[in-house]
C-alpha cells in the first residue's frame, strides 16, 4: 500500500504535493519517515536473503591441489618482498625536512643549486668534482633547448639594454657595463652564426651518514665548485630542500627553477667533465675501466716523475695475478723497444712467457749466475748521476748484501770477519782492473771463485794484506780460513756451484725472459729469497746497459720483504731504478711485510703506482698507512674478486696519490694466455704460438710422445721440452 502511495505521489502535480505536505503535522511527517526507513530496511534484508539463497558461494581453493596452493603462497610472499624492495629503492621510508638539510631514510642530504656560471667555461670544468672518490653526491643537470628565434631576440634586447646603461653611466661603473655589453654582443653574434641556445639548471645533492659528516662534505663540494676550473657559484636551497631534491632526481622535472641561458659550447664543456674524471695518458696501457662511467683508465708507468715502480696487493683469488699478467702483456706488446722480465717461484707465468715468445730460464740448474757481475753505466745515465754517485761502491754494497743474506740464512753472523771478506772482494775487482773509474767497468767481472782464491792467499801469505801491524796477520789468516769453509758452497763441487761462474744470459738478446724459480731447491725454502735477491741484482746490472725500457715483474714479493739482510741493497735498486728506465712491479698477498722494516717502507715510498684488489685485511690502520680515506678503504674491502661468471674484477689504483676505482676486463685471447695451465694444456692452445715468433722452428714446439725428449740450444742454455709443454733446464 505504501508502494502504491508512492507511485500516486509521483503522478500528482508539484503544487498539490506542496499543499498536501503543508497540511501535515510534524509528528505525522516524522512517523512517516520512520515507517519508510523500516520498510526499506526490511526490503533490502529480504533482497539480500533471496540473493544468498539463490547464489551459492564457491571456495576456489577447493578446486586446486595442495601443491598449487603452497606454490601460490610462496609466490605471493616473493612478490610482496619484491614490492617492498621496489618501494624502498624508489623512495625512502620517511623524509624529515629541515632548513638547509633533509634526513632521507637513514642518510642526511643537502641539495645545492648553481646560481651563477662562468661566461666561458673550460672543457671538463667539473673534473675536480668527479675526482672526489671519498664523497657521495648526485649531480643533475637540466638542459632544455630554447626556441632559437626567441633566444636571439632576448639576447639582442639584453645587449641593447646593457649598451644603453653603459652610455648613460658616467662613473667608473660605466667601464664595467661596457665590458658586459661587449660580452652580450659577442654572445648574440655567436647565436646569429648558428650556435644553439639552452636553458641550464644544475643541482648537487650531497649525502652523508651523519649531520657532522654532511657539513664537512658540503664544505668540500662548495670549495671544488668555486675553485678553478669550475668557477661556479653554489648556493643552498634554503627552506626549499624539497623542491631542490625533486629537481635533483634523475628523471624528474625542475620545480625549483633557477635556470640560466647557455650556448652549445658551454654544454659541451660540461659534458666533457665525467669523461675526464678518468686517467688518459699518452703512451700508457689500459689498466681497466672506470667503475662508474666505464671510461678507460690508461696509465704510463714510465711517465712518472718520482719513479716507475709499482706494486699490486690482493687476497688469493682476488684477481691480482690476472690483472698483473694482463698489464705485463699489454706493456710488452705496446712497444718494440721494451724488454720484459718475469721473476716468480710458483710456475704461474708459463703461459704468459710462452705466448710472448720468451726465453725460460729455470734457476737452480747449472746456468751460471755471478753475484759479483758489474756492467758499465751508459754515458746518458752518467750525465744524470750526482757527483757523489759511485756505481762501483754501489756494486760492493750489493755483493755484501747478498753475502750477508747468505750467512743469515745459515744462521751465521759475520761479525768482525766482515772486514776481511770486504778486503778479499775489493782485491778481486782490482785484479780484474775494475776500480771506481766507470771506464773500467767494461772489464771481465770477478767471481766468487776468484774471491776464494784470494782468501786462500790470505791464509798462505797474510802478511801481504797487512795494513799497519804484524798482529793483523794472525787475524787475517784465521778469518780467511773460516770464510773459505763457509763459502765452500760456491766452489766447483758446491751447492751453489753455478753462482761461482760468470752469468750466462744476456738481456740484450731477448725480448722476454722468464726467470723460473719453481724448481729452486724443489721448494720455496729459505734460499728462495737469496736467489731472488741475486736475480734482481743481475737484472738491475743488465738494465744499466740497455737503452730500452725494462718491465720487471716480481711475483710473490713477500719472500724478499721477509729478510732484512736483502732489503738494504733492494732499497738502493728502487731508489735508482728510474735512472735506468727500469719499471719494477711487485705482486704480493699481504700488506704487513711492507712495514716490518725501515727499508721495506722506503721501498713502498718509491712505488708511484699502487693497485689494491679485494683485501680482507685492509682495515683503518693499514688504510692510514697507505693514505686511503674511509671510502677508498671500503672499496678495497668490498671489491669484486675476479670470476668467469662476473667477467671482471675490481681494483683501486693510485697514481701519484690520485686514486681511481676500476674494473679489470680482459679480451678473449688475453684470458686464454693468462689462464694457460702448462701441466694440463698443450702449447698449441696458446694464441699465437703456431705463428712464427722467431724463437724456434715449428717442428720443435712439442716432442714426439713416444720418442725421447728433444733438446735445443738457445744461447748458453739448454731447454728441454717435456710432456705438457713445460721446459726446464736439465
Amino acid at each position: 500500500m505504501t508502494m502504491s502511495s508512492s507511485i500516486t505521489v509521483v503522478d500528482v502535480s508539484v503544487a498539490d504535493l506542496e499543499q498536501y505536505l503543508a497540511s501535515l503535522e510534524p509528528t505525522h511527517i516524522v512517523a512517516g519517515l520512520v515507517l519508510v526507513a523500516v520498510l526499506l530496511g526490511v526490503g533490502v534484508k529480504a533482497y539480500r536473503g533471496r540473493s544468498n539463497d539463490d547464489e551459492e558461494e564457491v571456495d576456489l581453493s577447493d578446486l586446486l591441489d595442495e601443491e598449487t596452493l603452497e606454490a601460490g603462497d610462496v609466490e605471493g610472499t616473493l612478490l610482496e618482498d619484491i614490492a617492498e624492495r621496489h618501494k624502498s629503492a624508489v623512495a625512502p621510508s620517511a623524509i624529515t625536512w629541515e632548513t638547509r638539510t633533509a634526513q632521507v631514510g637513514e642518510q642526511w642530504t643537502s641539495t645545492l643549486y648553481i646560481a651563477d656560471y662562468p661566461d666561458y667555461p673550460k672543457d671538463g670544468y667539473l673534473n675536480e668534482l668527479f675526482e672526489l672518490t671519498d664523497i657521495e653526491f648526485d649531480l643533475t643537470v637540466h638542459i632544455t633547448p630554447k626556441n632559437q628565434q626567441k633566444a636571439r631576440d632576448e639576447l639582442q634586447r639584453v645587449a641593447d639594454d646593457l649598451q644603453v646603461d653603459a652610455d648613460l653611466e658616467q662613473s667608473v661603473r660605466g667601464a664595467y657595463l661596457q665590458e658586459r655589453a661587449n660580452e652580450a654582443v659577442s654572445t648574440y653574434k655567436a647565436v646569429e652564426n648558428g650556435s644553439r641556445v639552452f636553458d641550464q639548471g644544475m643541482f648537487v645533492t650531497v649525502r652523508a651518514d651523519t649531520r657532522d659528516e654532511l657539513r664537512e662534505t658540503v664544505r668540500t663540494i662548495r670549495s671544488r665548485l668555486r675553485e678553478q676550473p669550475a668557477g661556479l657559484s653554489p648556493k643552498t636551497g634554503i627552506c626549499k630542500q624539497d623542491l631542490a631534491l625533486q629537481a635533483a632526481a634523475p628523471i624528474g622535472s625542475n620545480p625549483f627553477g633557477r635556470e640560466a641561458i647557455s650556448l652549445g659550447g658551454a654544454v659541451g664543456a660540461l659534458l666533457a667533465s665525467p669523461h675526464n674524471a678518468t686517467i688518459l695518458e699518452d703512451g700508457g696501457v689500459e689498466f681497466g675501466t672506470h667503475w662508474k662511467n666505464e671510461s678507460p683508465v690508461v696509465i704510463d708507468p714510465f711517465a712518472r716523475e718520482n719513479g716507475y715502480a709499482m706494486f699490486t696487493i690482493g687476497d688469493p683469488g682476488s684477481g691480482k695475478s690476472f690483472g698483473a699478467k694482463q698489464n705485463f702483456i699489454r706493456s710488452i706488446e705496446q712497444s718494440e723497444d721494451r724488454i720484459g722480465i718475469i721473476l716468480e717461484p710458483l710456475n704461474n707465468w708459463a703461459g704468459v712467457a710462452e705466448a710472448l715468445g720468451g726465453t725460460r730460464i729455470t734457476v737452480g740448474g747449472d746456468m751460471g749466475l755471478n753475484p759479483l757481475e758489474i756492467k758499465p753505466t751508459p754515458e746518458r745515465i752518467q750525465r744524470a748521476m750526482g757527483e757523489d754517485a759511485s756505481p762501483y761502491r754501489e756494486k760492493l754494497d750489493s755483493v755484501m748484501s747478498f753475502l750477508s743474506n747468505y750467512f743469515a740464512l745459515r744462521g751465521i753472523q759475520l761479525g768482525d770477519k766482515r772486514t776481511t771478506l770486504e778486503t778479499a772482494i775489493e782485491e778481486a775487482y782490482v785484479r780484474k782492473g775494475i776500480t771506481d773509474d766507470i771506464a773500467t767497468h767494461d772489464n771481465q767481472s770477478p767471481t766468487m771463485r776468484d774471491v776464494l782464491d784470494i782468501l786462500e792467499e790470505m791464509v798462505n801469505n797474510p802478511e801481504g794484506f797487512v795494513v799497519r801491524t804484524d798482529e793483523e796477520a794472525r787475524k787475517i789468516e784465521s778469518d780467511a780460513t773460516w770464510l773459505i769453509d763457509q763459502l765452500r758452497s760456491f766452489a766447483a763441487d758446491g751447492r751453489y756451484e753455478n753462482l761461482g761462474r760468470p752469468t750466462e744470459f744476456d738481456l740484450r738478446d731477448e725480448k722476454v725472459i722468464y726467470l723460473d724459480l719453481a724448481q729452486q731447491e724443489g721448494s720455496l725454502g729459505g734460499s728462495t729469497s737469496l736467489i731472488m735477491q741475486l736475480l734482481i741484482t743481475l737484472v738491475y746490472e743488465r738494465a744499466k746497459e740497455t737503452d730500452k725500457e725494462v718491465v720487471f715483474v716480481i711475483d710473490e714479493a713477500r719472500y724478499l720483504m721477509q729478510d732484512a739482510a736483502s732489503l738494504e741493497y733492494l732499497e738502493i735498486v728502487f731508489r735508482h731504478h728510474r735512472h735506468h728506465d727500469l719499471s719494477i712491479r711487485m705482486i704480493t698477498q699481504t700488506v704487513d711485510e711492507f712495514f716490518q722494516h725501515t727499508e721495506s717502507e722506503a721501498i713502498l715510498d718509491q712505488c708511484a703506482i699502487k693497485q689494491f684488489h679485494h683485501l680482507d685485511g685492509m682495515d683503518q690502520h693499514w688504510a692510514n698507512e697507505f693514505g686511503l680515506n674511509s671510502a677508498q678503504m671500503r672499496f678495497v674491502q668490498d671489491a669484486v674478486p675476479g670470476s668467469e661468471d662476473i667477467g671482471y674484477s675490481e681494483a683501486l689504483v693510485g697514481v701519484d696519490g690520485d686514486w681511481r676505482g676500476i674494473e679489470v676486463h680482459a679480451l678473449e685471447k688475453e684470458t686464454d694466455v693468462i689462464d694457460f695451465d702448462a701441466k694440463a694444456q698443450s702449447r698449441t692452445e696458446l694464441p699465437g704460438v703456431s705463428e712464427e715468433v722467431g724463437r724456434q722452428p715449428e717442428e720443435d714446439t712439442r716432442p714426439d710422445e713416444t720418442g725421447p725428449e728433444e733438446q735445443r740450444e738457445t744461447g748458453n742454455e739448454v731447454l728441454t721440452w717435456t710432456d705438457g709443454g713445460n721446459h726446464s733446464d736439465e
